[in-house]
């Protein structure tokens, strides 16, 4: 699966996002990771994590500074790594562009606003903001692997390529009142990736280009894949963006720095602190996790995470200021909770290293 992950545009037709002429630097350099972290009762060197949870690219950033970076499997500074349910974060993001632009109004509005073909779905009455916590109402099982819609619209949408992702909307019944319980659901993602579209009228492969990858000063182009061919397809914003390790760590540093980038101001503060605050303290989708608008939380602290599957990560930590990447080729299933347990084991540790010689 290592390959796999990073040879994507051999495999689907995809949408570029284009950076600009000129990247933005990144100073720093890697460190001896002179630190260890606990997992289940035992006590591991740094580098033990690498090998332990599949690891293909490895970033640490400590106030805006590399101070580890490690490529491992053949990988390079310039391989592009899928991001899977990563991408569902990009769109949190891209959503507080448009909403900073005036392409949308809150994230109150109700979805039909956008996409008015749901209106008598189960989706008629659900809000933006219940997408982005994946609370929408809808009875969906994400599980792909099983038989069900989720397989089906897979299927449909990227092996034989008959259908657009985001068609599956209208499949689902209710089971629960918009906005109460958490189900974890990529064509909520989906939706929201369409009403950014919508209220732009451009593809989001190039709203992201005009508005983040150029001004940020990414030193590489990214890229969305495409449900069915180009002038038909469109971008998979629930689990098809792709992109070089640095870049994924500059998109972190842009969330650091509540909006700043390459010297600009590219969103609002207040929407960082927004989609990445825990909408529902009372409550918890995973032990230890709470959820924003498509970020985890974790319990007890500031940090946001952007969590992929197979272990692809972008974390933050503001009281620390530090932005991990940790992009992988861990496996899928009853094991995956367990990868994804120790990598968020070593992310706190990571964030708690001092990193000398570092600033």
């Amino acid at each position: 699966m290592s390959l796999a992950n990073r040879t994507i545009e051999m495999m689907f037709d995809t949408a570029r996002v284009d950076a600009g002429a000129r990247a933005a630097p990144l100073t720093g350099h890697s460190l001896p990771p002179d630190f260890t972290y606990d997992f289940e009762g035992r006590t591991h060197p740094a580098e033990d994590v690498l090998e332990r949870t599949a690891t293909d690219a490895l970033l640490i950033m400590k106030d805006g500074r590399i101070v580890y970076e490690k490529y491992l499997n053949r990988a390079a500074a310039d391989t592009h790594f899928i991001s899977y349910s990563m991408a569902k974060t990009f769109n949190s993001i891209m959503l507080g562009f448009a909403i900073r632009d005036g392409a949308v109004r809150s994230v109150a509005d109700p979805l039909i606003k956008y996409v008015p073909e749901l209106k008598g779905s189960a989706y008629d009455g659900t809000t933006l903001r219940d997408l982005l916590r994946m609370r929408s109402g809808t009875d969906w099982n994400d599980n792909f692997f099983v038989p069900g819609p989720a397989k089906d619209i897979n299927e449909q949408a990227f092996i034989r390529n008959e259908a657009r992702y985001v068609s599956a909307a209208a499949w689902p019944m209710r089971k629960s009142r918009p906005g109460t319980a958490f189900n974890y659901n990529t064509v909520d993602a989906a939706l929201i990736g369409l009403v950014i579209e919508r209220a732009t009228g451009k593809p989001i492969s190039r709203y992201m280009s005009e508005r983040l990858w150029r001004p940020a000063g990414m030193q590489s182009y990214a890229f969305y894949v495409l449900d069915g061919p180009p002038g038909v397809g469109r971008e998979f914003t629930g689990g098809g963006f792709n992109a070089v390790l640095r870049d994924y760590g500059r998109v972190g540093q842009l969330m650091l720095n509540e909006g700043m980038a390459n010297g600009q101001r590219l969103l609002d503060p207040a929407w960082i602190r927004e989609s990445t605050a825990d909408s529902d303290p009372a409550t918890s989708a995973r032990p230890g996790l709470g959820y924003g608008y498509f970020w985890w939380t974790l319990k007890g602290t500031r940090a946001y995470v952007a969590i992929g599957g197979e272990g692809q990560f972008l974390f933050v930590d503001p009281d620390t200021r530090t932005v991990i990447v940790k992009l992988s080729h861990a496996a899928v299933g009853p094991g995956s909770e367990k990868i994804t347990d120790e990598s968020l084991a070593f992310f706190r540790a990571a964030s708690a290293w001092k990193a000398e010689g570092g600033r």
